[in-house]
Protein backbone atom coordinates (compact mmCIF):
# COMPACT_ATOMS: atom_id res chain seq x y z
CA UNK A 1 0.00 0.00 0.00
CA UNK A 2 1.28 3.36 -1.04
CA UNK A 3 2.57 5.70 1.96
CA UNK A 4 -0.58 8.44 0.87
CA UNK A 5 -2.71 5.69 0.90
CA UNK A 6 -2.19 4.34 4.53
CA UNK A 7 -1.47 7.72 5.83
CA UNK A 8 -5.58 8.37 4.18
CA UNK A 9 -6.63 5.02 6.17
CA UNK A 10 -5.10 6.09 9.45
CA UNK A 11 -6.93 8.91 9.05
CA UNK A 12 -10.20 7.79 8.17
CA UNK A 13 -10.11 5.25 11.18
CA UNK A 14 -9.14 7.96 13.50
CA UNK A 15 -12.75 9.59 12.48
CA UNK A 16 -14.26 6.47 12.70
CA UNK A 17 -13.13 6.41 16.24
CA UNK A 18 -14.24 9.62 17.05
CA UNK A 19 -17.67 8.49 15.67
CA UNK A 20 -17.90 5.76 18.11
CA UNK A 21 -16.72 7.37 21.10
CA UNK A 22 -19.51 9.96 20.97
CA UNK A 23 -22.18 7.49 22.15
CA UNK A 24 -23.80 10.09 24.47
CA UNK A 25 -24.88 12.36 21.81
CA UNK A 26 -28.78 12.13 20.93
CA UNK A 27 -29.03 13.99 17.92
CA UNK A 28 -31.79 16.10 18.47
CA UNK A 29 -34.23 17.70 16.04
CA UNK A 30 -34.45 21.63 15.53
CA UNK A 31 -37.64 23.97 14.49
CA UNK A 32 -37.55 27.32 14.30
CA UNK A 33 -41.53 28.30 14.54
CA UNK A 34 -41.41 32.04 12.46
CA UNK A 35 -38.52 33.52 13.98
CA UNK A 36 -37.79 36.40 13.88
CA UNK A 37 -34.78 38.85 15.57
CA UNK A 38 -34.58 42.93 15.96
CA UNK A 39 -31.95 44.48 18.75
CA UNK A 40 -33.26 47.16 18.66
CA UNK A 41 -37.01 48.50 18.17
CA UNK A 42 -37.42 49.37 13.94
CA UNK A 43 -33.99 47.68 13.42
CA UNK A 44 -34.80 44.29 11.94
CA UNK A 45 -32.16 41.64 11.22
CA UNK A 46 -34.09 38.20 11.03
CA UNK A 47 -37.48 38.49 9.03
CA UNK A 48 -39.62 35.40 10.17
CA UNK A 49 -38.19 32.23 9.31
CA UNK A 50 -40.30 28.91 10.05
CA UNK A 51 -37.91 25.73 9.10
CA UNK A 52 -37.33 22.34 10.84
CA UNK A 53 -34.03 20.65 11.20
CA UNK A 54 -33.81 16.90 11.75
CA UNK A 55 -32.11 14.96 14.53
CA UNK A 56 -28.86 14.21 12.76
CA UNK A 57 -28.83 16.26 10.18
CA UNK A 58 -25.89 18.45 8.63
CA UNK A 59 -27.35 22.22 7.84
CA UNK A 60 -24.82 24.96 6.28
CA UNK A 61 -26.05 28.45 6.22
CA UNK A 62 -24.58 30.34 3.67
CA UNK A 63 -25.30 34.46 2.71
CA UNK A 64 -23.19 37.37 2.24
CA UNK A 65 -22.04 39.47 5.67
CA UNK A 66 -24.87 41.35 6.87
CA UNK A 67 -27.16 38.78 5.83
CA UNK A 68 -27.85 37.43 9.75
CA UNK A 69 -25.66 33.71 9.84
CA UNK A 70 -24.26 34.90 13.26
CA UNK A 71 -27.15 36.42 14.73
CA UNK A 72 -29.85 33.20 14.13
CA UNK A 73 -27.06 30.81 15.63
CA UNK A 74 -27.06 32.99 17.98
CA UNK A 75 -30.83 31.97 18.59
CA UNK A 76 -30.20 28.91 17.97
CA UNK A 77 -27.77 28.43 21.50
CA UNK A 78 -29.97 30.81 23.65
CA UNK A 79 -28.08 34.06 23.16
CA UNK A 80 -30.67 36.04 21.25
CA UNK A 81 -34.36 35.65 22.81
CA UNK A 82 -36.07 35.72 18.97
CA UNK A 83 -38.44 38.86 18.86
CA UNK A 84 -41.15 36.68 17.59
CA UNK A 85 -41.54 32.96 17.37
CA UNK A 86 -39.82 30.04 18.98
CA UNK A 87 -36.95 27.76 19.18
CA UNK A 88 -37.83 24.53 19.54
CA UNK A 89 -35.30 21.74 20.45
CA UNK A 90 -36.89 18.54 20.47
CA UNK A 91 -40.57 20.19 20.80
CA UNK A 92 -39.41 22.45 23.78
CA UNK A 93 -38.39 26.31 23.84
CA UNK A 94 -34.64 26.77 24.49
CA UNK A 95 -35.96 29.60 26.58
CA UNK A 96 -37.43 27.39 28.83
CA UNK A 97 -34.38 25.49 29.46
CA UNK A 98 -31.97 26.31 32.01
CA UNK A 99 -28.89 27.72 30.90
CA UNK A 100 -26.93 24.51 32.32
CA UNK A 101 -28.88 22.25 30.25
CA UNK A 102 -28.87 24.15 27.22
CA UNK A 103 -25.08 23.53 27.59
CA UNK A 104 -25.77 19.73 28.12
CA UNK A 105 -27.09 19.72 24.55
CA UNK A 106 -25.89 22.57 23.04
CA UNK A 107 -22.15 22.65 22.15
CA UNK A 108 -20.93 25.89 20.05
CA UNK A 109 -17.64 26.88 18.06
CA UNK A 110 -17.66 31.10 17.82
CA UNK A 111 -15.74 33.22 15.93
CA UNK A 112 -14.59 35.05 18.92
CA UNK A 113 -14.43 33.45 22.07
CA UNK A 114 -13.24 35.79 24.13
CA UNK A 115 -10.40 35.89 26.82
CA UNK A 116 -8.35 32.44 27.64
CA UNK A 117 -8.05 33.40 30.97
CA UNK A 118 -4.19 32.32 30.95
CA UNK A 119 -5.18 28.66 30.43
CA UNK A 120 -3.01 26.04 28.65
CA UNK A 121 -4.41 24.16 25.47
CA UNK A 122 -5.49 21.04 27.69
CA UNK A 123 -7.26 23.28 30.08
CA UNK A 124 -9.27 24.86 27.71
CA UNK A 125 -10.68 21.79 26.02
CA UNK A 126 -11.48 20.62 29.94
CA UNK A 127 -13.70 23.51 30.22
CA UNK A 128 -15.72 21.16 27.87
CA UNK A 129 -16.95 18.64 30.09
CA UNK A 130 -17.94 21.06 32.67
CA UNK A 131 -21.77 21.43 32.06
CA UNK A 132 -21.69 17.40 32.39
CA UNK A 133 -19.65 17.48 35.50
CA UNK A 134 -20.43 18.30 39.28
CA UNK A 135 -16.96 18.10 40.48
CA UNK A 136 -13.42 19.68 39.66
CA UNK A 137 -11.76 16.60 40.12
CA UNK A 138 -10.97 14.69 36.70
CA UNK A 139 -11.02 10.97 36.74
CA UNK A 140 -8.60 9.00 34.54
CA UNK A 141 -11.78 8.75 31.65
CA UNK A 142 -12.47 12.40 31.80
CA UNK A 143 -8.86 13.12 30.97
CA UNK A 144 -8.70 10.50 27.85
CA UNK A 145 -11.76 12.51 26.46
CA UNK A 146 -10.10 15.43 26.47
CA UNK A 147 -6.58 13.88 25.09
CA UNK A 148 -8.55 12.11 22.34
CA UNK A 149 -10.44 14.99 20.90
CA UNK A 150 -7.00 16.87 20.67
CA UNK A 151 -5.34 14.18 18.91
CA UNK A 152 -8.51 14.23 16.43
CA UNK A 153 -8.18 17.48 15.92
CA UNK A 154 -3.98 17.28 15.39
CA UNK A 155 -3.32 19.20 18.39
CA UNK A 156 -2.46 17.01 21.36
CA UNK A 157 1.65 18.23 21.13
CA UNK A 158 0.15 21.29 22.00
CA UNK A 159 -1.63 20.56 25.06
CA UNK A 160 0.84 21.92 27.34
CA UNK A 161 1.36 25.07 25.41
CA UNK A 162 -0.17 28.35 26.59
CA UNK A 163 -3.78 29.24 24.55
CA UNK A 164 -2.70 32.44 23.70
CA UNK A 165 0.44 31.87 21.95
CA UNK A 166 -1.06 29.67 19.43
CA UNK A 167 -1.92 30.62 15.59
CA UNK A 168 -5.17 31.31 14.62
CA UNK A 169 -6.00 28.25 13.16
CA UNK A 170 -4.57 26.03 16.06
CA UNK A 171 -6.88 27.76 18.18
CA UNK A 172 -9.81 27.41 16.14
CA UNK A 173 -8.91 23.47 16.36
CA UNK A 174 -8.70 23.85 19.86
CA UNK A 175 -12.18 25.46 20.79
CA UNK A 176 -13.58 22.79 17.93
CA UNK A 177 -11.89 19.83 20.49
CA UNK A 178 -13.33 21.84 23.26
CA UNK A 179 -16.77 21.75 21.84
CA UNK A 180 -16.44 17.91 20.80
CA UNK A 181 -15.57 16.59 24.45
CA UNK A 182 -19.47 18.08 25.68
CA UNK A 183 -20.60 15.21 23.48
CA UNK A 184 -23.36 17.35 22.32
CA UNK A 185 -26.85 16.88 20.85
CA UNK A 186 -26.54 19.59 18.41
CA UNK A 187 -23.27 21.10 17.82
CA UNK A 188 -23.31 24.91 16.09
CA UNK A 189 -20.72 26.51 14.55
CA UNK A 190 -19.63 29.82 13.13
CA UNK A 191 -16.99 30.48 10.56
CA UNK A 192 -15.43 27.12 11.86
CA UNK A 193 -12.77 27.00 9.17
CA UNK A 194 -11.80 30.58 9.38
CA UNK A 195 -7.67 30.70 9.87
CA UNK A 196 -7.58 26.82 9.17
CA UNK A 197 -5.49 25.87 5.90
CA UNK A 198 -7.01 23.92 3.03
CA UNK A 199 -5.97 20.11 4.74
CA UNK A 200 -7.40 21.61 8.31
CA UNK A 201 -10.63 22.99 6.94
CA UNK A 202 -11.59 19.74 5.25
CA UNK A 203 -10.39 17.71 8.30
CA UNK A 204 -12.49 19.15 10.28
CA UNK A 205 -15.41 19.15 8.15
CA UNK A 206 -15.32 15.66 7.58
CA UNK A 207 -14.87 14.46 11.12
CA UNK A 208 -17.78 16.86 12.24
CA UNK A 209 -19.85 15.54 9.55
CA UNK A 210 -19.77 11.73 10.82
CA UNK A 211 -20.66 12.73 14.64
CA UNK A 212 -23.38 11.64 15.64
CA UNK A 213 -25.13 14.70 16.34
CA UNK A 214 -26.67 17.42 14.53
CA UNK A 215 -24.75 19.73 13.01
CA UNK A 216 -25.46 23.46 12.15
CA UNK A 217 -22.52 25.59 10.63
CA UNK A 218 -21.74 28.50 8.67
CA UNK A 219 -19.54 28.99 5.68
CA UNK A 220 -18.36 31.57 3.64
CA UNK A 221 -17.21 29.05 1.03
CA UNK A 222 -19.45 27.57 -0.79
CA UNK A 223 -17.65 24.61 -1.81
CA UNK A 224 -18.03 23.16 1.69
CA UNK A 225 -21.13 23.97 1.87
CA UNK A 226 -21.78 21.74 -0.94
CA UNK A 227 -19.71 19.29 -0.30
CA UNK A 228 -20.60 18.29 3.44
CA UNK A 229 -24.08 19.03 3.76
CA UNK A 230 -27.40 17.58 4.14
CA UNK A 231 -29.43 21.05 3.46
CA UNK A 232 -28.15 24.27 2.81
CA UNK A 233 -29.97 27.42 4.79
CA UNK A 234 -29.53 30.54 1.91
CA UNK A 235 -29.79 34.30 4.06
CA UNK A 236 -29.64 37.46 1.79
CA UNK A 237 -30.81 40.70 4.18
CA UNK A 238 -32.38 38.55 6.97
CA UNK A 239 -34.56 36.31 4.91
CA UNK A 240 -34.44 32.96 4.09
CA UNK A 241 -34.10 32.59 0.34
CA UNK A 242 -33.69 28.76 0.03
CA UNK A 243 -33.55 25.75 2.25
CA UNK A 244 -32.65 22.63 0.43
CA UNK A 245 -30.16 20.08 -0.77
CA UNK A 246 -26.76 21.85 -2.57
CA UNK A 247 -28.37 20.35 -5.25
CA UNK A 248 -31.47 21.96 -5.24
CA UNK A 249 -29.88 25.36 -3.69
CA UNK A 250 -27.43 26.12 -5.68
CA UNK A 251 -28.07 27.56 -8.76
CA UNK A 252 -26.30 30.12 -11.00
CA UNK A 253 -29.69 32.24 -11.00
CA UNK A 254 -29.72 32.06 -7.05
CA UNK A 255 -25.80 32.88 -6.54
CA UNK A 256 -26.01 35.98 -8.96
CA UNK A 257 -29.05 37.24 -6.94
CA UNK A 258 -27.49 36.09 -3.61
CA UNK A 259 -23.84 37.10 -3.82
CA UNK A 260 -24.26 38.85 -7.06
CA UNK A 261 -21.24 37.06 -8.52
CA UNK A 262 -21.84 35.28 -11.75
CA UNK A 263 -21.31 31.57 -11.62
CA UNK A 264 -20.54 28.55 -13.73
CA UNK A 265 -21.52 25.18 -11.89
CA UNK A 266 -20.61 21.39 -12.72
CA UNK A 267 -20.73 18.34 -10.91
CA UNK A 268 -17.45 17.45 -8.91
CA UNK A 269 -15.81 14.29 -9.99
CA UNK A 270 -15.45 12.94 -6.71
CA UNK A 271 -18.26 13.77 -4.71
CA UNK A 272 -20.55 14.24 -7.47
CA UNK A 273 -21.71 18.04 -5.28
CA UNK A 274 -22.20 21.12 -7.36
CA UNK A 275 -18.69 22.78 -7.84
CA UNK A 276 -18.43 26.69 -8.60
CA UNK A 277 -15.88 28.42 -10.52
CA UNK A 278 -17.14 32.70 -9.82
CA UNK A 279 -16.30 35.50 -12.61
CA UNK A 280 -17.83 39.05 -12.41
CA UNK A 281 -19.27 40.50 -15.08
CA UNK A 282 -19.94 43.74 -14.55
Amino acid sequence: MALIELDCLVSDINKSAAVSYFLKSRPAAIELDNVSWSPTAGRVVLQPIQISIKAGEFVAIVGPNGSGKTSLLRCLYRVNKPTSGYVRLDGKDVWRLSAKQCAQRIATVLQDSGADFGLSVFEMVEVGLTPNTSSWGRSDKDIQTVERALDWLDVLPLANRDFSSLSGGERQRVRIARALVQQPDVLILDEPTNHLDIRHQLDVLALIAKLPCTVIVSLHDLALASAYADRVMVLKEGRLDAFDTPENVFSSSRIKHVFDVETVIDEHPITQRPRFSFYLND
